[in-house]
């Protein structure tokens, strides 16, 4: 007698060969009810008659990218700008941000833009700051016990992910069970 688990494995399969079959059937339906392309004639009387303009048949839309509005920078700002510049050659070093708001960044530059860099202050953690949101300009810190902190946190993610793995079996008997 076979076991209840192949039963509803033969049932599933059973039920996705029927689902896939009808959905084929009725896209067929679909692309047999697409309309004939337009000949040259029809399209030209077509473009006449639309107050909108059609592009041509056979170009495909290109999608266009508006463009982003350019916010001038302080002079100010563009001192922030270079600094950031500066220390982002570095890609291991770490850089202190103040931001108007009291707060205090810390962590390295993995981007620059012309109107602000993303600082990465954790361990998957990413921030876009604006240079217009800097209250002084980025300065190098050495952050050793940065690095040992995001050691310890990655440690604790891979020693939590080996702690889970026995207990994988029992999550799959329980499922099973259901």
């Amino acid at each position: 007698m076979p076991s209840s688990v192949t039963i509803r494995a033969l049932f599933a399969l059973a039920v996705f060969f029927v689902a896939t079959n009808a959905r084929a059937q009725s896209q067929m339906e679909e692309i047999d009810s697409l309309p004939i392309p337009l000949s040259a004639e029809q399209f030209q009387s077509l473009q006449q008659l639309s107050p909108i303009a059609i592009s041509s048949p056979g170009q495909p839309h290109a999608r266009r990218r508006l463009p982003r509005p350019v916010l001038p920078l302080t002079p100010e700002e563009i001192s922030y700008r270079e600094a950031v510049q500066k220390l982002g050659i570095h890609r291991n070093r770490f850089v202190h941000c103040e931001l108007p708001n009291g707060k205090v960044r810390t962590g390295v530059i993995t981007e620059i833009h012309d109107n602000g860099f993303m600082l990465k202050d954790g361990i998957l953690i990413s921030q876009w700051i604006p240079y217009t949101n800097l209250k002084a300009a980025p300065r190098s810190v050495p952050a050793v016990g940065t690095r040992i902190g995001q050691g310890f946190k990655w440690a604790g993610v891979g020693l939590g992910v080996v702690l889970l793995i026995p207990l994988f079996p029992l999550f799959f008997i329980a499922w099973d069970g259901c």
